[in-house]
């Protein structure tokens, strides 16, 4: 019943389907999932005495009454269509004046004729004329006839055009009539138990068209859970079918060239770098698929982790495919890898998709026949002529920025491959056992030696010009960033603040420009000239949040700062000091609303990335995290109520997925192929199958 074309709830047809398809409504099940956005209160409508006195205020208001007058005519000013309606309120302690314009007044001439009783809702004002509504909802009330739209609480969606928000709750109490009752229950019935859920049917029915709040707050809770449990049960499924394949190329530590290529090394690991390298070498080693998250704030060395896995894959003949999220970080990745192995003769390849012809060719080559043995690329290694010989190590730089399912399509040009997954975005614990639970984790938390802690402050655009001057003088070069490429108003657009900065503020200096639309070869021209030390200035957008190094940059305006969450914040403050100089990151802000200001205030007292991605998470609020910071993590589909979210803590993201994390795992630690709920494994295979490449487990 679930997958019923919604062509066939009454009132909707082929026609209207097809408006709803636009909102991704295709089936039943799909139309009871779209919840509503918000709930008004119209369930006890206010006399026109208690009106006057809540007024002035911005809340809408319900009131019932019977039409006394009707006059239509022309607005004075703008010369167009006018109705004027004069209600009694129904406990006939005033009236209220109703003004509608433009091409309302003739569906409201139609419909609304004198001594009927008629609902109304919508913002109220006590002006000269009395007690006046000019944008409302309303609905002509017929004895015995129940309204969808008054004297309840009431859904409110966000609709597409076409479609009526009073048609929508038409359809979907008649989906609900028909269908709410049989719907299927895929939720185990023990942890249905455990977390006191009610019936599928009720929750969808109660989320839509709740009798109480607390049915409201039931509803809800239910349906989130539902789909935070199908991906995390997705997740837990992954990994126990990870346990148990047996991976086809197997290592051994010969040290071979790990000995001599650590030898080489002008540094020491940290001790965090330590123990991540023995954490993955102990996978590797291990006959079952690595599957291994590294976490590391900014700068804690991430790449040389990556590096040492790679020359024990060379150790052994195979491999290693290293994907980064952006053209700049491949680029860079490229270049220090190829430094770092150059003295083993480890034969590293860039493969991008904006690679001449004949040098594309050539990569290929190299890798189909086993010549590349660490190959670095972008979405480039996704495509399908891309064919390794022996490949055995996956490593895949910030994940989030492919999204958590894309492996799968890299996983699959190698025979069970290791995967190893680097973020420099610190990722809440709870968070983290939910979204990456596939994963085992090592954490990075300190910095290399000499690495110094970069002075966070704020003030003017002006003041940071002085400053950057300073550092100029000095042989030191600095970033400036933008939160848009183009922008209405043009302090707020990089291209126009390269073109002001070069002409009137740093004539005598060499600045460059560089953002996302660029073609590639302009992005890698940008970035090799400030690398190479041809430019002083970088003016850029947030392209170089992820990886940039640039050893000779000390200096970092982030311009209008309050448009960006802590994690980027944190993120671009992690280009600069990366050279052992005295380093300054310089903010800009004009933010009024409260939640900004604190934001900024976190940023400039705190520089460690694990404690601000918890401070983030609590300024966001559970509703908002997965939309923002963790954008692609999670494959979900869910419409957000906020308000119904601030009232009920135990609605937030971080709660409801732990008890969805809970349920999951211990589910599947009992039965891993889900023998005993195969409602539950037929909804993991139809949603993730494809992403988890989970259809090869029967």
């Amino acid at each position: 019943m679930d997958k019923t074309d919604v062509r066939y709830i009454k009132g909707v047809g082929p026609g209207n389907a097809s408006l709803l398809e636009k909102l991704g409504i295709r089936t039943v099940e799909d139309m009871f999932s779209y919840l509503p956005f918000r709930m008004e209160d119209r369930i006890n409508p206010v006399s026109a005495r208690e009106l006057a006195a809540l007024l002035p205020s911005d809340e809408s208001f319900f009131v019932v009454g019977t039409v006394k007058k009707i006059s239509g005519g022309k607005s004075p000013r703008r010369r167009s269509r006018i109705v004027e309606i004069t209600l009694k309120d129904r406990a006939g302690t005033g009236d209220i004046r109703l003004l509608a314009f433009h091409n309302r007044v003739k569906y409201i001439l139609a419909v609304i004729e004198i001594g009927q009783e008629v609902a109304v809702y919508g913002k109220v004002e006590l002006l000269a004329e009395g007690l006046t509504m000019n944008n409302f909802d309303f609905e002509v009330l017929k004895p015995g006839e129940a309204s969808l739209s008054f004297f309840r609480r009431v859904p409110v969606y966000r609709l597409t055009k076409g479609i009526s928000v009073k048609r929508f709750r038409r359809w979907m109490w008649n989906a609900l009539e028909k269908y709410a009752q049989a719907v299927e229950e895929f939720i185990p019935p023990g942890t249905r138990k455990r977390l006191s859920f009610p019936a599928r049917g009720d929750a969808f029915r109660n989320a839509h068209f709740p009798p109480t709040p607390e049915a409201l707050k039931d509803a809800y809770r239910r349906i989130k859970f539902e789909e935070f449990f199908v991906f995390v049960c997705a997740v837990a499924y992954n990994r126990a079918r990870i346990k148990r394949t047996e991976k086809a190329l197997r290592y051994n530590l010969k040290k071979n060239l790990l000995t001599p290529w650590k030898e080489t090394l002008p540094f020491d690991f940290t001790s965090g770098q330590k123990k991540a390298i023995n954490d993955i070498f102990r996978d590797m080693l291990s006959p079952y698929p690595m599957n291994r998250l590294i976490q590391g704030d900014v700068g804690s060395g991430k790449t040389v982790v990556a590096a040492a896995s790679a020359v024990l894959a060379k150790e052994n003949g195979y491999q290693t495919a290293i994907l980064a999220p952006t053209l700049p970080l491949a680029e860079q990745h490229f270049r220090t890898l190829s430094s770092l192995m150059e003295s083993i003769r480890i034969k590293t390849v860039l493969l991008t998709g904006g690679m001449k012809k004949e040098d594309r060719a050539r990569a290929l080559g190299e890798i189909a026949a086993g010549k590349a043995d660490v190959v670095i690329g972008t979405h480039a290694l996704f495509q399908e002529h891309v064919k390794f010989q022996k490949l055995s190590l996956i490593v895949i730089d910030e994940q989030q920025r492919f999204g958590v399912l894309q492996k799968a399509a890299l996983s699959a040009k190698g025979a069970s491959p290791d995967i190893l997954v680097l973020t420099a975005t610190p990722i809440p614990r709870a968070l983290s056992l939910a979204l990456f639970g596939d994963l085992d984790r090592s954490e990075i938390r300190e910095l290399p030696p000499g690495r110094k802690k970069v002075e966070t402050l704020q003030g003017s655009s002006e003041e940071a010009y002085g400053l950057i001057r300073k550092q100029l003088d000095k042989g030191f070069q600095a970033f400036v960033v933008y939160p848009a490429i183009e922008e209405a108003q043009e302090e707020d657009s990089a291209i126009a603040a390269h073109k002001y900065l070069s002409e009137e503020v740093f004539p005598d200096h060499r600045l460059t420009l560089l953002h996302g639309r660029m073609s590639p070869s302009a992005k890698s021209a940008a970035m090799e000239k400030f690398a190479s030390g041809k430019s002083d200035i970088l003016v850029s957008t947030t392209v170089i949040e992820v990886g940039v190094d640039i050893p000779r940059a000390t200096f970092m305006l982030i311009e209008n700062a309050h448009m960006y969450g802590l994690s980027t914040l944190h993120q671009l403050r992690g280009r600069i000091g990366r050279g052992g100089e005295k380093s300054y990151c310089f903010v800009t802000f004009s933010a009024a609303d409260t939640l900004a200001i604190e934001r900024i205030s976190c940023f400039l007292r705190c520089s460690d990335g694990f404690e601000l991605a918890e401070k983030d998470l609590e300024l966001r609020g559970g509703g908002q995290y997965f939309g923002t910071a963790q954008h692609g993590m999670m494959d979900i589909s869910f419409n957000y109520n906020k308000a119904l979210e601030e009232q009920f803590p135990e609605l937030s993201d971080i709660a409801i997925l732990d008890e969805a994390r809970k349920e999951a795992f211990t589910i599947i630690e009992k039965d891993p192929v889900l023998k005993r709920d195969r409602e539950l494994k037929t909804r993991i295979m139809a949603r993730f199958a494809e992403g988890f490449n989970l259809a090869k487990v029967s």
